[in-house]
């Protein structure tokens, strides 16, 4: 009975041990994390030391365990996965519902077919690197040459992979801290903090570059075109509206001639097809 009763509470403890840690783990995170949880936390601690304390009592005392012993030892093993099964549920719980939010807020602030971020964000960052107030940036707008041509030659599904292998391909070649954005269509808004060490027509040519390399579609080799127009703050505009209308109206003018006013533009070359 002695030995039945202390494997009992040694049970028991190793439940309340086992819910350390996703006790804590609900504490941590920031969204969920309630003063009743830290208080949960605490209390297992002093459960803890509760059952340390009554198992000391078992072990040293010289009496035969009796029934009411023998209750309070299956109440303790009892108690202690109890606290474990309601930690490691509620932990469960929260970390699907948190894989959850972060799922539904990356739909709501992407493409859902190129996976960038999409017009809302687009906004809201450049609305945010304005309010900062800084020295200089870039907004560039970038529009795929003939990209209707692609859809009624190879069909939507090639034109959508082609925007999938564009996107990644303008994305891996902007400087860390730029963000591209799908804003509708075939167009592809950027933003670029001031470049100190790099001019931006060199951003422009790497994305050429990028987009150069040929992609194979349906059996064909093909080679993409784009125009990018370009606006710089604060001299082409001090807020979103003006600097996103000078850099499409820049974008349109790259598709007609390489040098506009005030702008610079890069002239990609056009969407070569290859005969069918």
């Amino acid at each position: 009975m002695d030995i039945l009763a202390s494997i009992l509470v040694l049970l028991g403890l190793l439940g309340l041990c086992l819910s350390l840690k996703p006790a804590y783990l609900i504490c941590a995170y920031s969204q969920f994390s309630s003063k009743g949880w830290l208080t949960l936390l605490l209390l297992i601690v002093l459960f803890i030391v509760s059952y340390l304390s009554y198992l000391s009592l078992l072990l040293k005392s010289q009496e035969t365990i009796n029934f009411i012993q023998m209750v309070v030892a299956g109440i303790f093993f009892a108690g202690g996965w109890f606290v474990y099964l309601v930690t490691h549920l509620s932990k469960q719980t929260i970390s699907n519902m948190d894989s959850l939010l972060k799922e539904k807020n990356h739909q709501a602030n992407h493409d859902s077919l190129t996976g960038l971020p999409n017009r809302q964000q687009y906004y809201r960052h450049m609305d945010k690197v304005i309010a900062q107030k800084p020295d200089c940036f870039y907004c560039l707008m970038l529009d795929i040459n003939n990209f209707k041509m692609i859809n009624d030659t190879f069909g939507h599904s090639e034109g959508d992979r082609i925007l999938q292998v564009v996107a990644e391909r303008i994305d891996s070649v902007l400087p860390e801290d730029a963000l591209a954005a799908r804003i509708g269509g075939d167009e592809i808004a950027i933003i670029i903090p001031d470049l100190k060490d790099k001019n931006i027509s060199l951003i422009a040519k790497d994305i050429e570059q990028s987009l150069l390399i040929d992609i194979p579609c349906s059996g064909h080799m093909i080679v993409i075109g784009a125009s990018i127009g370009i606006a710089q703050y604060p001299k082409d505009g001090q807020d979103r509206k003006s600097l996103m209308k000078n850099a499409d109206i820049a974008m349109y003018h790259a598709k007609r001639s390489e040098i506009a006013h005030q702008y610079y533009q890069v002239n990609l070359p056009s969407l070569q097809i290859p005969h069918l």
